[in-house]
Formats: structure tokens, C-alpha cells, sequence
């Protein structure tokens, strides 16, 4: 039986719940002077400074080319055979990509592009139809994967060649830093780890509560209220509380694997139900036009018209992918013990890319077959009902809809109870002051941050948007850009020449690691007799 700790480190506790604390005070008491401050936030770090992002994914995305190609893609996280199959390891990797944001923004997103098209296209037009499909495709494609990849390598060295537990991005700083790593230095990066944590949860249950409350409304034809909406993420809160005061951690892992098993069921269904030829033709069509095109979008930052097109969405995913990208770096490292890099690379990233793209494959492409036979017009639904209404309207196109719609429900449902979930448990492993053998965060702990995701979620629906949203993300990624890059660049000066593929592999100590999605996996001494 595991034992809890519950000794928390305070300058890692209060700092960043303080900082959340007063911004959601702020948001509370003063939503239009807040809005405003946001949209001001958003503006300026999208806009001068949007080509850092842009600059730094490519960067990122050379960086893990190397490590495919180069001196470290033979190199091997510990020195015996994968601690999974390679099947069960891929299958872990490709459903690490399924989140309530996934079925929010593959059925619709394409239209953004249609009607607002980039590059001066004109709205609706064949060219602007072309580039709707292939943008999103750039948008959740290999360059914003690699950077789960990239410092996910790093920690696959920390873990299984240096045998070092790290459940902190500041440990990774001190093993490449040495003493500028140092302590205060190193809370200030791990606050900014936490805080960007919290603000990319929140946006994406900030984007997940609205469209679930929308397809309640439309089962039971209860109006969608602010009210509903805390009354979701109040029932999330409470469900983490069960699971983690009744010892139902193994049934937050049933409902994580069944809502993959209900994810890939429904897209199977869309498949055929839908328009099939059409779903594959486009969808290979949009490929080849996102390659054709990927340096062109990625560094698009519309200086002359200033259609805020690649900040609104292509430097919002970028700094989105990054508030993620230390924790399920970790997460993907702790599951490829004995992979070599070459195959972690290749596998987290191809699994990842293709879990995202089977969404908007299948979704994106049958609602693009509605909207262009005139089944349904999106236009007028996202103006009168919004996009989580327009969504629904989707799914109400389907077949027996009216199964459907609670398929729907209970995925978004469980999407966000795991995503609240490992992120609590994440947050909680953070600010306990020491973990040792067999030792989990307190109980306590894991519900406390629960309940501010919750919180922090409902101020930015209570703000109102996607600026909200968009705003909390990119300001809080920020300082992620440069943490990642001094721990990726000591790394590469570091293991290039310590890494030695003979070194024994270090005894772990069990753990249960979360991505940034939630999911859970646990990592467990290599076999029974082992001993640490």
C-alpha cells in the first residue's frame, strides 16, 4: 500500500496560487477592465513578439530531426529491452492525444478558415476551401508535437541513463546548469511550469464545459447557464474528490481507456455513416497541400493586412502545445524506458500526429461535406448559437443522433474528469517537498489543486470568449520558450559526451506519471523480484 506525503514545499505552493488567486479576484470583480487587459496581453505578445513562437517550434522541430539523425538516435533510455511491447507502447502514445479540445475543434475548425481564409484568399472560395483543411493539419501537426518530444528526450536521459527522479523542470536545469540551476532560480522556473499547467487546463476545460453543457441542453432542454457550467466542473471536482478518498485511481484508468475505446468508436461511426470516399479523398488532399505549404503557414504572421489570422490561431497553438510540453514530455519519456531515441522520436511523434489527424479527418471532413451540400449553414448557427452550438448541430446531423448525443456527453464528461485528474495529481506531485519509495502526494493535496483548476476554469468562461482563453495560454507559455530551450541546449552540451550505452540502468522508484492530457500509466521496478 502506498503512503501519502503530506509535507508540501511552500515556495512552490503558495506562490503559484497566489498569482491564480489574484487573477481570478481581478477577472471576478472587474470582467471588462479584465477582457480588455487580456486582449491588450494577447495583442502584444502575438503580435511583436509572435515570431518567437513561430521561430522557436521550428527550432525545436530541427532540434528533434537531430536526434532522429544524428549522434544520439542509436543512444537508448536505459540498457535493456523496452519495458513495454512495442504495440501496447504505441497504442499509450496514440491515446495520449485524445482531449475534449480534440472534439471541439476538429468538427469546426476548418470553417474559421473558410470564412476568414489566410493569405488574402477569398472567403468560401475553392483556394480558401483548400487551405481550411490543411491549416488545422499544421496546426496540431509534427512541428507542435515535437515539442512534447523534444524535451521529452532529455528526460529520458534524466530517467534511465542518469537514474535521477524528477518530478520538477528545475531538476532538469540543475543537472545541466550546475549552480546557475541554482535553488531560487530553480522555484521561479518550476512556478512558471505550474502556472503554465493551470492556464493550459483551463483552457481547454474552458473550451470542453461550454460544448457539453450545449449538448445537455439540447437532451433535456434545460437552458445553458453560467450556472450549468460551474455545476459541471463542480461535479468534476467532487468525482476526482471520490476517486481519490475512496482509493479509485485504478477506476480513473478504466474511464481514461474507456473514453478512448468511446472516442474511436465514434469516429469508426462518423466514418461510415458519413461521406467515406470524400473524408479520405480530402483529407490526403489537405496533406498534401499542408506540406506543400508548412514553412509558409508556420512562419505566416500577416504583417501588411493584419488579419490577426496566425495569432489567433497558429502562435495560440504553438504557445498551447507548450504550456504542455514539460509534463507530457515526462509523461512520454516515463512510458519509453529502453526505446532507443530514434524510436521514441519517431513513435511519440507519428502516434501523437496521427491520433490528432484521425479527428480531423473524420470530423472536420464531415462537416465540411454538410456545409458544402447545404445540409447545414454554419455561418448562421455559430452567429446565433455559438460554436459549441454549432457543434452540436453537427452531431445532431448523424444517424440516431439521439444516441449520439449521449455518446458525445459521456466523452466529453470523462475527457474532463481524467484531464482534472492526472493534472491535480501532477500539480500535487510538484508541490510535495520530498517523495520517497512508495510514496504518493497527500490525498489532500491532489484534491486542493483540483478544485483551483475548477475555479480558475470558471473565471475564464466567466470572462467570456476565446480571447480569455487564448490570452492565459500565450502569456504563460512564454517563459516556457526559454526554460525548454536552456534544458534542451544543456542537455545536448551535457550528454554528448557522458552518454555512455554501457552505463548500468538505474533501479526505479514507482511512480504514476500523467501527460498533459490526463492519462495515466504506471511506472513500476522492471520486474517482481527487482529490488531498488
Amino acid at each position: 500500500m502506498k503512503k501519502d506525503s503530506g509535507a508540501i514545499d511552500k515556495l512552490l505552493f503558495w506562490p503559484p496560487l497566489v498569482l491564480v488567486g489574484i487573477i481570478s479576484a481581478a477577472i471576478i470583480a472587474n470582467p471588462e477592465a479584465s477582457s480588455a487587459t487580456a486582449n491588450k496581453v494577447f495583442a502584444f505578445l502575438s503580435g511583436p513578439l509572435g515570431w518567437t513562437y513561430q521561430l522557436f517550434v521550428l527550432i525545436n522541430f530541427a532540434v528533434v530531426l537531430y536526434f532522429v539523425f544524428g549522434k544520439f538516435a542509436n543512444k537508448r533510455f536505459g540498457g535493456d529491452k523496452p519495458e513495454f511491447s512495442t504495440l501496447s507502447w504505441l497504442g499509450m502514445l496514440f491515446s495520449a492525444g485524445t482531449t475534449a479540445a480534440i472534439v471541439y475543434w476538429a468538427p469546426i475548425e476548418f470553417y474559421m478558415y473558410l470564412s476568414e481564409p489566410p493569405f488574402g484568399l477569398e472567403p468560401f472560395s475553392p483556394q480558401a476551401a483548400a487551405m481550411a483543411s490543411a491549416y488545422p493539419l499544421l496546426n496540431w501537426g509534427p512541428s507542435s508535437y515535437a515539442l512534447y518530444v523534444g524535451i521529452g528526450v532529455v528526460f529520458g536521459y534524466i530517467f534511465f541513463v542518469q537514474g535521477t527522479d524528477v518530478f520538477r523542470p528545475s531538476a532538469a536545469c540543475q543537472e545541466f546548469m550546475g549552480e546557475y540551476g541554482g535553488r531560487y532560480v530553480g522555484k521561479a522556473i518550476d512556478v512558471f511550469y505550474m502556472v503554465g499547467i493551470i492556464a493550459g487546463i483551463g483552457t481547454s476545460i474552458g473550451l470542453g464545459t461550454p460544448l457539453l453543457s450545449e449538448v445537455i441542453t439540447r437532451i433535456t432542454g434545460i437552458p445553458h447557464t453560467l450556472g450549468m457550467d460551474a455545476a459541471l466542473l463542480v461535479s468534476w471536482t467532487i468525482l476526482v474528490a471520490i476517486c481519490v478518498y475512496g482509493g479509485l485511481d485504478k477506476g480513473i484508468r478504466f474511464l481514461s481507456d474507456f473514453r478512448n475505446y468511446l472516442g474511436f468508436g465514434l469516429l469508426a461511426f462518423v466514418l461510415v455513416a458519413g461521406p467515406t470516399s470524400f473524408i479520405f479523398n480530402n483529407f490526403f488532399d489537405s496533406l498534401g497541400v499542408m506540406l506543400t505549404n508548412f514553412f509558409r503557414i508556420s512562419l505566416y504572421t500577416d504583417p501588411i493586412q493584419q488579419s490577426g489570422i496566425p495569432q489567433n490561431w497558429t502562435i495560440f497553438y504553438f504557445a498551447w502545445f507548450l504550456s504542455f510540453a514539460i509534463s507530457t514530455g515526462m509523461y512520454l519519456a516515463r512510458i519509453s524506458r529502453g526505446r532507443t531515441v530514434r524510436e521514441f522520436t519517431l513513435g511519440a511523434t507519428l502516434s501523437g500526429v496521427t491520433c490528432v489527424y484521425t479527428y480531423f479527418a473524420i470530423f472536420g471532413n464531415y462537416t465540411l461535406d454538410l456545409q458544402t451540400r447545404g445540409v447545414i449553414n454554419l455561418g448562421k448557427i455559430i452567429k446565433t448559437q455559438g460554436v459549441p452550438g454549432a457543434i452540436v448541430e453537427i452531431f445532431s446531423t448523424l444517424p440516431i443522433s439521439f444516441i449520439i448525443l449521449p455518446i458525445v456527453l459521456v466523452l466529453l464528461f470523462i475527457s474532463n474528469a481524467t484531464v482534472i485528474n492526472g493534472i491535480a495529481y501532477t500539480l500535487a506531485m510538484v508541490t510535495t517537498a520530498k517523495l520517497g519509495a512508495g510514496e504518493e502526494p497527500a490525498k489532500w493535496n491532489r484534491v486542493f489543486w483540483a478544485v483551483v483548476l475548477g475555479g480558475f476554469s470558471l473565471t475564464l468562461i466567466f470572462l467570456g470568449g476565446m480571447k480569455p482563453l487564448q490570452t492565459s495560454v500565450v502569456a504563460s507559455s512564454f517563459p516556457a520558450m526559454f526554460i525548454i530551450g536552456i534544458i534542451v541546449y544543456g542537455f545536448i552540451k551535457k550528454a554528448g559526451k557522458d552518454w555512455n550505452d554501457t552505463q548500468p540502468e538505474p533501479c526505479e522508484t514507482p511512480h504514476n506519471f500523467t501527460s498533459g492530457t490526463g492519462t495515466e500509466v504506471p511506472v513500476e521496478p522492471r520486474n517482481g523480484n527487482e529490488s531498488c
